[in-house]
């Protein structure tokens, strides 16, 4: 695997990616604008190219995550973000007390740019919780549980989680593509 510089502001990101990669990461957090879009692969194909042009040409990965929430026809997406931001995993819990349908789909897009861009994505498909649960995880791991679970991610040990998680699914699929080389 070539060296990369993984582009994200997130500690718990790299960790997560580094258990899942089975190797360490060099990283670099940059403030890099992101654009509003609904879909993952806008935002990521934006900040892929972006991060680039920042750290000198250098080969990069950005990863990007959204959940699409069924009730509320696959909001907040990409913007979860800022849903987080501005209302917290309670108000997003309690916003869906008077919608029947609580079903969501997590994707996860991880991208490499070296001045062509390859995507690798992720789903786990699962619930809103009723409320936030759990101490693990970070973001909106405490309001989601993937489908054949009763627990949110938060719930979960990160081994466990990583056996769902979306992250894990699209690090893989980078990772067989880069020893595929």
């Amino acid at each position: 695997m070539d060296e990369l510089i993984f582009v994200t502001g997130s500690r718990n990101k790299i960790l997560e990616a580094e258990r899942i990669l089975k190797r360490p990461l060099q990283s670099k957090d940059l403030d890099l604008p992101e654009i509003q879009s609904i879909k993952v692969e806008d935002v990521v194909a934006h900040k892929a190219r972006l991060a680039y042009e920042s750290v000198g040409r250098t080969p990069v990965i950005v990863e990007d995550t959204g959940v699409f929430i069924d009730g509320w026809n696959g909001l907040p997406g990409a913007l979860i973000r800022w849903f987080l931001e501005t209302v917290g995993t309670a108000g997003i819990c309690s916003m869906l007390d008077n919608f029947p349908d609580r079903n969501a789909r997590a994707q996860t897009i991880v991208a490499k740019y070296d001045g062509t861009l390859k995507s690798y994505s992720g789903e786990v498909i699962g619930q809103i919780a009723s409320r936030p649960r759990g101490d693990n995880g970070f973001g909106w791991d405490t309001i989601f549980i993937p489908q054949g679970e009763t627990r949110t991610f938060a719930e979960m040990e990160s081994f466990e989680k990583d056996r769902f998680s979306m992250r894990r699914i699209a690090f893989e699929k980078f990772a067989i593509d880069e020893r595929d080389k």
